[in-house]
């Protein structure tokens, strides 16, 4: 707890155990005050062997120690007729020292685990790792948790860990080596809800959020996603909203939309989303790429092509309309393309829609003879969106995030998605939209020319709907949320 030449501290959980056992002597010391030492010898007795046990825990400690034997020794004197009530007026006053000495201090060290599952949502989590890694009074760890893939009968079928896929210099913890039954880190943050509620994965059940609940005092859940409208209000209610202490949402529409579903005001936090931090990032410190696709797109405009989970799961014309795009951009040798399918694309369709899996397979095949298509398959999505200078994209999480970069958007969207009355948790209307404002070529040579007359107003609509679109949403929930823990502090 304290070496000599090293500035005292403690874990905030120990701190909020040692505030409890310090209320507990103080509502003791207040019961003989009020009763007077006939009636309560023992109670005093319970107060001097609690004061000892603390004294041992304190033994580091050598101002606290000497408070400690002050006020068992003015007991002591009480117990044997020796003092008045004057004398248990002076413990209660040393005992509110100390109370306001570990407060005051002893530097509070907090502990947080970050858990995310897979590598590719990472963005979800890390600007918020970096302010608290910068944080000298946080320890973090960075935890990878085990999911399994499920098949169309929900059994599972692979075993999935993706640890190995993080940055560099993300330091990370097996999850084996990392007790948080007993550790009891003081926030833990999560981006998967589901828990057993996912019909393609599931993490391993040690980490549900209704078990992780149990081990912290601050469970935060934080989005993967970036989400985009709905036709009403209404939104599935997943575990993870009723498990977690607090839940980060990126706009007042998002906040007022899980209000509506029955969550707790009081448990959510409308501070934006870290996957924006991730872009805004992206634009100042270039990604390193592959040294091929330097060769495929050297000299060329690049088009990042983009395709979600949702539409593979509720349009019937996602694979039509993906081979469409594709077999387009292999007639078109002047662009590069990167096409990114969702890092669960495989899964679904196997598991989903397995009736496609074998034209997908084909359509694979014939596009890695493409001289001008690169398929992307990494988890991290950044490096494309370096090298792209627009984007074609069906309905998803990264064509949200990619407005923040100015770079022109064009969304495969139905005209069902972009009516003005529905339910906008972010405003994505400043996009052009196929066959309502351009052609899919006609967006690629817009492109090459260098050509993007909705960017001002796409940008400007996007930021003004969603919190903290300006780069600092991480530092603001991390700030937010370590505020809210040391406040248990105050409440002891």
């Amino acid at each position: 707890m304290h070496v000599d030449g090293v500035k005292k501290s403690m874990r905030l959980n120990q701190k909020k155990q040692i505030l409890e056992l310090i209320t507990t002597i103080e509502e003791g010391t207040d019961y003989v005050i009020n009763r007077g030492a006939s009636n309560t010898t023992e109670m005093m007795q319970d107060c001097i062997n609690s004061l000892v046990f603390f004294a041992d825990l304190m033994k580091e400690e050598q101002k606290v120690r000497s408070l400690i034997e002050n006020a068992i020794h003015n007991f002591e004197l009480f117990i044997d007729g020796k003092g008045t009530d004057l004398l248990l007026k002076k413990v209660k006053k040393t005992i509110k020292d100390i109370r306001l000495y570990i407060i005051n201090d002893v530097k509070t060290e907090i502990e947080i685990a970050f858990m995310p599952y897979k590598s590719s949502m990472w963005d979800s989590l890390e600007s918020i790792y970096r302010e608290a890694k910068n944080d000298p009074n946080c320890t973090c760890y960075v935890v990878p948790i085990p999911y399994y893939e499920k098949n169309e009968q929900g059994e599972f079928i692979k075993f999935c860990y993706e640890g190995n896929e993080f940055p560099e210099d993300i330091d990370i913890t097996l999850f084996e080596m990392y007790d948080f039954e007993n550790r009891r880190p003081d926030i833990i943050y999560i981006h998967n809800p589901f828990d057993n509620y996912n019909k393609l994965t599931m993490v391993n059940p040690r980490f549900f959020s209704e078990n992780l609940a149990q081990y912290t005092d601050m469970l935060a859940y934080v989005p993967y996603y970036v989400a985009g409208s709905s036709e009403n209000k209404k939104m599935n209610l997943l575990p993870a909203y009723k498990n977690a202490t607090k839940i980060i949402v990126q706009s007042n529409n998002t906040k007022e939309g899980y209000i509506s579903n029955g969550i707790e005001p009081h448990k959510i936090m409308n501070l934006g989303s870290p996957k924006l931090d991730a872009m805004i990032i992206e634009k100042s410190e270039q990604k390193e790429i592959p040294f091929y696709w330097e060769q495929v797109i050297k000299g060329k405009h690049v088009i990042l092509f983009n395709t979600g989970i949702a539409d593979l799961l509720s349009v019937d014309t996602w694979f039509e309309q993906t081979e469409q795009v594709l077999n387009s951009f292999m007639d078109y040798e002047q662009c590069a393309f990167i096409w990114r399918p969702h890092p669960l694309t495989e899964i679904t369709i196997k598991t989903m829609r397995p009736h496609l899996w074998a034209t997908f397979e084909k359509l694979v095949s014939k596009l890695k003879r493409s001289p001008n298509i690169i398929i992307d398959n990494n988890s991290d999505i950044y490096p494309a969106v370096t090298v792209s200078d627009g984007i074609i994209s069906d309905y998803s999480s990264v064509m949200l995030q990619y407005i923040i970069t100015g770079k022109p958007v064009l969304g495969l969207l139905s005209e069902d998605m972009s009516k003005q009355d529905r339910y906008y948790y972010s405003d994505y209307l400043g996009c052009y939209f196929v066959n309502q404002d351009v052609t899919v070529s006609q967006f690629v040579n817009m492109v090459e020319r260098n050509e993007d007359f909705k960017k001002e107003d796409r940008v400007s609509r996007f930021k003004k709907s969603i919190s903290n679109a300006d780069g600092t949403c991480g530092k603001k929930i991390h700030h937010s949320i370590k505020s809210e823990v040391m406040q248990q502090l105050s409440n002891v």
